[in-house]
C-alpha cells in the first residue's frame, strides 16, 4: 500500500504593514440642521462616531455650518463630540451645495492630517454633499450604511501589487446589497478620510450630558462661483397625522394583504393606539396602494417604535433593515416559512383578514373597560 503523501499547505506570505497609508486619526461628523433645528441623524452619528473614535483612541470632531446657531455647538459637545468646529456665515444659513462644499473642503485641507473617518447622514443634504467631498479628495464613499466598525483588512489581490498588505484600521461600512438577502461589507482603505453616509434611525445617540470640550470658529472664504444658486423661499410641508419615525406603534402592511383596501383595516387597528401610524413595504408603495412617505425599509424610512405589527410582509432584508430595532415585533402571515418569523418576537400564522378584525375587537373591548390606549413599556 502506497504511503499517502502529505499535502503541504502553501505558506502564507507575510503582508506588509500598510498603516502609514491610512493611519488612525480623528472621526469627523458633519452636522445637519434645517432652519436651525438640529436633525436627529446628527446625534445618531455622534453616538456611532464616539464608538469608532474610542476604538482608535482618537478624538471625535464635529463640523457645523450655518448662521446664528445659538447653543447648537454646545449641544453637539453634550452628545459626544470632543471638538466642535463652527462655520458661521449668513450665506450658510440654508443648505446650498456649493457654499457647503467649499467650507467642508477648505476645513479638511486646513487640518494637519486628514481625519480617519468622515460621516454624514443619508438624507437629501448628506446624499448631495458627501459625494462631492469624496470626489474632491479622491476617496471612497459608502452610502446608506446600517453598521459601522473599525478593524483590520488583509489585501492580497494581485490586480494592483502596490496595494497588497495589511491595513490594520479600516472603516467597515456595512449595508444590505441591492436585490439580495445579503449584507455587504464595504471597505475603502486606500486613503483617508474613509467616508460613509448612515441611514437616519439606525444608530443610537448618546444621552445628552453636560460635557466640556472645544468650540472653535473657523474662517469662511466663499468664492464668487459659490453663489450661482439663490434660495428665494423655503416652504415646510406640514405632514398629516403622526410622523412614521416618531410613532410609538406602527401597523405595517405588505403585498400579502392582496388588495389596497386592506390598508383601511390596518388604519383601524392603528387607531386603537395613541401616537400610531401605518407603514408599508416597498412592493405595495410601488403598486400605488399607499404613499411613499409610509414606506419602511432600505429605500424608505428606518423606524424604531415600541410596537411594530407586520401584516402580510414577508420580511426581506430590505424591509428588515428599516424596522428590526423595534422594541417588539409581531408578525402576521399565511406563510409559515416567511423570513419575518425568524426575527419577529411573536408570530401568528394565518389570514390577516381573520386575525386583525379580532385584534381590533379585543383592543376596543379592553379600552372600553380601562380607557387606556397608550403603549407603555416593552416586552
Amino acid at each position: 500500500m502506497a504511503e499517502e503523501q502529505e499535502k503541504k499547505q502553501p505558506e502564507k506570505p507575510e503582508l506588509k504593514d500598510m498603516s502609514a497609508i491610512c493611519p488612525i486619526g480623528e472621526v469627523l461628523v458633519i452636522a445637519e440642521h434645517i432652519l436651525g433645528d438640529l436633525q436627529p441623524v446628527t446625534l445618531e452619528l455622534l453616538g456611532a462616531g464616539r464608538i469608532l473614535a474610542d476604538k482608535m483612541g482618537q478624538p471625535l470632531l464635529c463640523l457645523v455650518m450655518g448662521h446664528e446657531l445659538g447653543d447648537m455647538p454646545q449641544r453637539l459637545l453634550d452628545h459626544g463630540a470632543d471638538r466642535v468646529y463652527v462655520a458661521d456665515h449668513p450665506e450658510l444659513k440654508n443648505y446650498r451645495t456649493l457654499p457647503y462644499r467649499r467650507v467642508v473642503c477648505d476645513f479638511l485641507e486646513s487640518l494637519p492630517s486628514q481625519p480617519h473617518t468622515c460621516l454624514l447622514g443619508s438624507t437629501t443634504t448628506g446624499r448631495d454633499l458627501a459625494p462631492r467631498i469624496a470626489a474632491h479628495f479622491d476617496t471612497g464613499l459608502t452610502a446608506d450604511t446600517t453598521e459601522l466598525d473599525i478593524g483590520p483588512y488583509e489585501h492580497t489581490s494581485k490586480v494592483d501589487p502596490s496595494k497588497i498588505g495589511l491595513y490594520p484600521n479600516c472603516l467597515y461600512a456595512i449595508r444590505p446589497s441591492f436585490g439580495e438577502s445579503l449584507k455587504a461589507r464595504i471597505l475603502g482603505p486606500w486613503k483617508n478620510p474613509q467616508m460613509a453616509t448612515t441611514r437616519p434611525g439606525v444608530m443610537v445617540p448618546l444621552p445628552r450630558q453636560s460635557r466640556k470640550g472645544e468650540i472653535i470658529n473657523i474662517p469662511v472664504n466663499l468664492q464668487e462661483t459659490d453663489h450661482r444658486l439663490t434660495v428665494k423661499e423655503i416652504v415646510r410641508e406640514v405632514a398629516k397625522g403622526v410622523n412614521l419615525t416618531e410613532a410609538d406603534v406602527i401597523v405595517a402592511g405588505g403585498y400579502g394583504l392582496g388588495t389596497q383596501d386592506g390598508f383601511n383595516m390596518l388604519q383601524e387597528l392603528a387607531g386603537c393606539f395613541e401616537n400610531s401610524a401605518v407603514g408599508a413595504s416597498r412592493k405595495v408603495v410601488d403598486l400605488g396602494w399607499i404613499p411613499y412617505q409610509n414606506q419602511v425599509g432600505q429605500t424608505g424610512k428606518t423606524v424604531r417604535p415600541k410596537l411594530y405589527i407586520a401584516c402580510g410582509i414577508s420580511g426581506a432584508i430590505q424591509h428588515r433593515v428599516g424596522m428590526s430595532k423595534s422594541s417588539l415585533i409581531i408578525a402576521i402571515n399565511k406563510d409559515p416559512d416567511a423570513p419575518i418569523f425568524k426575527f419577529a418576537h411573536h408570530g401568528i400564522v394565518g389570514d390577516c383578514y381573520q386575525i386583525i378584525p379580532e385584534m381590533i375587537k379585543q383592543f376596543k373591548q379592553a379600552q372600553s373597560t380601562s380607557g387606556v390606549k397608550e403603549v407603555v413599556g416593552t416586552h
